[in-house]
């Protein structure tokens, strides 16, 4: 597993080489970067590529994807993804769960808002 990749097309490739990846990240990254965007009652879940690889160990998959919860009352829980499959799952996850606590209309805590 590599340490940094690029995003093209909405696919992952590993890019071993920090020169073009720096280029990329600098010319491309803010185009792609936000791959999910959901606002909600009470804040929003964002979920992002970060580009490179997040997972201290080489063993596993990747971490390629984060998922955060901004405001409400799960602001501040995040997950990481390895793929773009697994990231939109996870996004549609959060949004889902987030809405279940917005049915019952109860507002979260003052410190929870964003």
């Amino acid at each position: 597993m590599g340490r940094y990749y690029i995003l093209r097309d909405r696919a992952v490739v590993e890019e071993p080489d920090f020169g073009k990846w720096l280029e990329w990240h600098q010319t491309s990254y803010e185009k792609v970067r936000c791959i999910a965007h959901t606002e909600v009652k009470f804040g929003a879940v964002v979920t992002v590529f970060l580009g490179m690889n997040m997972r201290e160990s080489e063993a596993d998959p990747p971490w390629l994807f984060d998922t955060r919860v901004c405001g409400g009352w799960l602001t501040g829980e995040w997950e990481r993804s390895s793929t773009l499959r697994e990231a939109l799952v996870s996004h549609e996850a959060w949004v889902a769960r987030i809405h279940e606590l917005e049915s019952g209309n109860k507002p979260p805590p003052p410190d929870a808002l964003w």
